[in-house]
């Protein structure tokens, strides 16, 4: 039977792989990130965005996207990226 923890970390990279991410996904040593030039891209079309604030926030889902943009497995919520 697999302890706690790694039913939690399988768990994780099961949400990561769904595009669902958390903010303690940062804090996870397994967690893996995206391609620098995929980062940049990803970030330009939320800057183009009608749903981004002022404070870099997603109206959509409430994330920090110049940190979401850099997790590999995240999607945009309205699918643009």
């Amino acid at each position: 039977m697999p302890s706690a923890w790694e039913q939690w970390k399988k768990n994780n990279v099961r949400r990561q792989e769904t595009g669902v991410v958390r903010p303690w996904d940062f804090a996870n040593p397994e967690t893996e990130y995206a391609p620098e030039e995929d980062q940049e891209k990803r970030y330009d079309i939320c800057k183009g965005c009608d749903k981004l604030t002022a404070t870099n926030n997603c109206k959509e889902c409430g994330c920090f996207m110049p940190a979401k943009v850099k997790l590999k497995y995240a999607e945009c919520p309205i699918h643009k990226w």
